[in-house]
């Protein structure tokens, strides 16, 4: 059973018959439904409402405010569906990335929207039951790889089980840490191509000239050092789901020949004379606004619209509310049965560990935890909580680092800020880090491991 407080769903658009159709759509499902006819209107309702867990918004009311509504504090983590009398890329691209969940042309197709909120309503129900079940415990909900019973992340799971279903290409977006590969073979995992490979290519971590010949492989003496003939990732993925982080970091060359490929599924390894078919569904990531990368000139317009059917936008880790802690818990616990030992958080640790913003988000975490681990007898204390996450100011333009803190610390607080000042983005980071783009990625990695 729900909450006796009612749950909420906001109609917001001018169009009254449609609006009443749906309002007695959404409260046949159970939600008690608010209709609104301008964007004064839903502003002044979003400001006075609680418990909202589903929006249905006019396009053209959006773009009357150029989309700013919907960074409404009352929006975070609601589901969203913008609603339009035809389809419009551009625009559903941008509330997407926006924040926006859904795009629906009319007339809605009133089968799937009630399915789809009988979905939620049972989720909500269930969200419920989980939270009370874990009322003062550190225990998080897991689907597949990923892990978390936030607000956040129940809404990635219904996502995520949505678009795994299907063959629809995704588009993962999120800062670095999030866990854009977890939800990937997530995605894979729960989708009817998980016993054929799921196989992972970096691109940013490959040298230019070498992205095509990993990607599509090559012929041996195709070109120098071309020994023997070998298999690309595209090759190998056959049949399966390719993921390619960072895909923002391919060289724009290898993109219109990676966009051929998608529309064909036919490609030849470097140096061939035949055409290869392979079956290959596309998982992509980044960590930068795709339509800045665009206007930078660093992704194309058309590999995006083809990768991004399904755009999927990772929480970072400081809008996670509870699983911060849930998730120290969790590394905790593995490092403790790894090592058959029973040290545990204190409640000072726990304090720190809950106000740090996490710029570096659960890879950060899970380093700043292993590292307290192996400094803590038994228990881990404030004293084991890394001075320079204490001390730096954030939202200055430097980094204070205490007497006493080991260079490699040092140097990772000072990627991660960095990346937290660029907004992720890798190669502006690099630069000002005066490293390669390779490096950045090899230190970044090193953190995982």
């Amino acid at each position: 059973m729900l909450p006796e407080a009612a749950v909420h769903c906001i109609i917001a658009d001018t169009d009254y018959q449609h609006s009443s159709s749906l309002n007695a759509l959404i409260e046949d499902v159970g939600f008690n439904c608010l209709t609104c006819k301008t964007i004064d209107e839903l502003q002044n309702t979003l400001n006075n409402i609680n418990n909202l867990e589903f929006a249905f918004l006019s396009l053209d009311l959006i773009l009357s405010d150029g989309f700013s509504l919907l960074k409404h504090p009352r929006l975070i983590d609601v589901d969203i569906a913008i609603i339009h009398t035809e389809d419009d890329p551009i625009a559903a691209s941008t509330a997407i990335q926006r924040g926006a969940t859904y795009f629906f042309c009319k007339p809605l197709n009133f089968e799937f929207v009630t399915d789809l909120l009988s979905d939620l309503m049972r989720e909500l129900s269930s969200l419920e039951e989980s939270q009370s079940d874990q009322h003062n415990t550190c225990s998080l909900d897991q689907f597949g790889l990923l892990r978390g019973s936030s607000k956040a992340m129940y809404k990635l799971y219904r996502t995520v089980r949505k678009v795994a279903v299907t063959d629809a290409s995704v588009l993962l977006i999120g800062e670095s840490g999030t866990g854009k590969e977890l939800a990937a073979q997530t995605i894979h995992q729960q989708s009817e191509r998980c016993n054929n490979p799921f196989v992972a290519m970096n691109c940013g971590a490959i040298p230019p000239e070498l992205v095509e010949s990993e990607l599509f492989g090559h012929e041996k003496g195709s070109f120098s050092g071309a020994d023997k003939k070998r298999t690309g990732y595209f090759e190998q993925a056959a049949g399966g789901t390719l993921f390619l982080d960072e895909i923002g970091e391919m060289p724009m060359d290898t993109q219109v020949k990676f966009l051929r490929v998608l529309e064909s599924g036919n490609f030849r390894r470097v140096g061939g004379e035949r055409n290869i078919h392979s079956d290959v569904r596309i998982i992509a990531a980044t960590n930068r606004d795709p339509l800045e990368a665009i206007n930078q000139g660093l992704l194309r317009k058309d590999l995006y619209f083809r990768i991004a059917q399904f755009p999927l936008y990772m929480p970072p880790l400081r809008d996670r509310g509870g699983d911060i802690i849930g998730l120290a818990q969790f590394f905790l616990n593995k490092l403790n049965e790894e090592n058959g030992t029973q040290k545990y958080l204190s409640d000072d640790y726990k304090s720190l560990v809950r106000e740090y913003s996490w710029p570096g988000n659960v890879r950060e975490l899970k380093s700043v935890l292993e590292r307290a681990y192996i400094l803590a007898s038994e228990v881990l204390d404030a004293d084991h909580f890394p001075n320079e996450h204490m001390d730096f100011e954030e939202n200055d333009d430097y980094l204070r680092v205490p007497v006493g803190s080991s260079l490699e610390d040092a140097e990772r607080k000072l990627i991660f800020i960095t990346l937290d000042a660029t907004d992720g983005d890798k190669k502006k980071t690099a630069d000002q880090l005066g490293v390669s783009l390779k490096t950045l990625y090899n230190k970044l990695n090193s953190y995982e491991e």
